[in-house]
């Protein structure tokens, strides 16, 4: 399924792609700075706090976009994984690359507000597409392994909205991770929905590099998760034709 599948029949059609994402950031926007008002260190003002909000949110509605979209790509070309003879592992590839369009949506506002509000947009930002690319590559892993799960356990896909929504209060997303107890941050620092979204946030927020452990780390773990999901998708696609 691909973007004009997914609004097809609708008034606004692709315009959803765009106004989707920027609803969901608006609510928590409101939320965080006027419902549970939070504040950088440091910083006067929220306009900071929205940016740093952002720059890690961001992310994360490309990351659960994109894990959506790959996880319903095989039982969503159904027709075409049955009658086709083709590479099915390219579906989740390309499911995952629909999270670029919230991602780049989220990235415009941010330098939008940086750029009116008087913030520094520095260099460094240009490493981003890398950070994209990585990401893309993270969440293809996965979506390789839910998308052929998905084939023959439906609940995959049904279960994956609640899964993400847990996931992402229980990372450090919209709180700092000095927010946690000591005990609980030397786990979470691991977390690599939050190293992600650390990734995003050093060029974006104080224009230097992101750390190399959190790079080396990502790359680590994208790459076990890509080749394991490859060699899960291609050790049950033989038997895709009997569930479809």
């Amino acid at each position: 399924m691909n973007l004009a599948d997914r609004f097809l029949g609708s008034s606004l059609g692709l315009v959803w792609a765009i106004l989707s994402p920027l609803l969901l950031m608006s609510i928590f926007v409101f939320v965080f700075t006027y419902v549970f008002p939070g504040r950088l260190p440091g910083r006067a003002g929220t306009l900071p706090f929205i940016i740093w909000l952002l720059s890690g949110y961001a992310p994360w509605l490309g990351l659960s976009e994109g894990l959506s979209s790959a996880t319903t790509s095989v039982v969503g070309n159904a027709g075409v994984v049955k009658n086709i003879a083709f590479k099915s592992e390219i579906l989740p590839i390309v499911g995952a690359m629909m999270g670029v369009v919230p991602l780049a949506v989220g990235l415009v506002v941010i330098f939008l507000l940086q750029l009116f509000g008087g913030e520094p947009i520095n260099a460094a930002v240009l490493v981003l597409p890398l950070i994209i690319l990585l990401q893309l590559f993270f969440v293809s892993g996965m979506g390789l392994f839910l998308s052929a799960l998905n084939v023959f356990v439906r609940d995959t896909a049904i279960a994956l909205p609640s899964v993400l929504t847990a996931l992402l209060f229980a990372s450090p997303i919209f709180y700092a991770l000095s927010s946690y107890p000591a005990p609980i941050q030397r786990f979470l620092v691991y977390n690599p929905f939050y190293v992600m979204a650390e990734c995003f946030r050093a060029p974006i927020l104080h224009g230097t590099l992101p750390p190399l452990w959190m790079l080396v780390y990502m790359v680590v773990v994208s790459t076990v998760l890509f080749v394991g999901g490859l060699w899960w998708f291609r050790r049950l696609k033989s038997f895709f034709d009997t569930r479809l």
